[in-house]
């Protein structure tokens, strides 16, 4: 009997390029990316970026690969080997001082005061391998620290990890969208699995589906996107509120904050870690 096998595919690329072939092995077919660099615990090629898509559909990897050219390969898992593979991807990792995202099918080993995210991958899940969603749940952390918030807004929530995370340490409620209808489909499995479907309204769309301010509004999307929706996302910031942006490369960080500073904010607190930061802007009160 001949065993099955599934594709992956091997993407080379830099860290400036990431994030658009991210997209396009997305609309190709792949059922799930996992991404390596300097920030990742196995670390990424020769250009700082390995993309590692998945595909169940031969020809839709075959596609993707005749479409990225010289810098993307093909890999076969075969067999029952797919499962472990594909799990091995996803460890627990610590978010900040206090958020330990876990996936589910694994028993998590908290400290005291941790806050355990015990989430299923999926094509939208991200378990803060990732420097730019690091970055910004240690942000949110700090901000929610002792305090309590009746509402967070979440652009671009992905599989819905900050949000959940902000509700976890100190939010009441959470707002979240992005364009991508399976990230919004993710979002809700995730919240069911934690228990928190009655605390979020998950909406598919860009900021033009929220009508609400928030003290906190998170952003971790990626610059060419934060920049031309400086005004709409700034919009969602209640006066004297914060603003955490991520997804900034360090080299882009100038031109992120430059669309801010116009619309009533300063920057209070940028980390970095390796080539990625977040800006943390205060809107200032009138």
């Amino acid at each position: 009997m001949t065993e099955s096998r599934f594709a992956q595919v091997h993407v080379e690329c830099s860290p400036e390029d990431a994030d658009g072939i991210n997209g396009r092995l997305l609309l190709l077919g792949a059922d799930g990316i996992e991404q390596r660099d300097a920030s990742t615990l196995q670390k990424g090629g020769a250009k700082g970026v390995t993309l590692v898509a998945s595909f169940s559909d031969e020809a839709a990897a075959r596609e993707a690969l005749d479409d990225l050219g010289a810098d993307a390969r093909l890999e076969w898992v075969i067999g029952d080997d797919w499962a472990d593979a594909w799990k091995a991807h996803w460890q627990p990792m610590r978010l900040g001082q206090r958020i330990l995202v876990v996936p589910s099918w694994m028993e998590p080993a908290p400290e005291p005061g941790d806050v355990v995210l015990r989430l299923d991958p999926g094509r939208a899940f991200g378990t803060g391998q990732h420097a730019s969603t690091a970055l910004a749940a240690a942000a949110l952390e700090r901000r929610l620290e002792g305090r309590s918030l009746p509402l967070v807004i979440d652009v671009g929530c992905g599989s819905g990890i900050l949000a959940f995370a902000a509700l976890r340490i100190g939010a009441a409620r959470a707002i979240l969208c992005d364009i991508d209808a399976e990230s919004i489909e993710v979002t809700n499995n995730n919240a069911a699995l934690l228990s928190l479907g009655d605390r979020i309204d998950a909406r598919v769309g860009s900021t033009d589906v929220i009508d609400a301010t928030a003290s906190l509004v998170l952003a971790n999307i990626e610059a060419v996107v934060l920049i031309p929706l400086a005004a709409k996302i700034a919009a969602l910031v209640a006066e004297g509120g914060a603003l955490v942006l991520s997804g900034v490369l360090a080299t882009q960080r100038d031109d992120v904050v430059a669309a801010y500073i116009p619309l009533g904010f300063r920057l209070e607190r940028c980390e970095q870690m390796g080539d990625w930061v977040a800006p943390e802007l205060v809107r200032v009160e009138r």
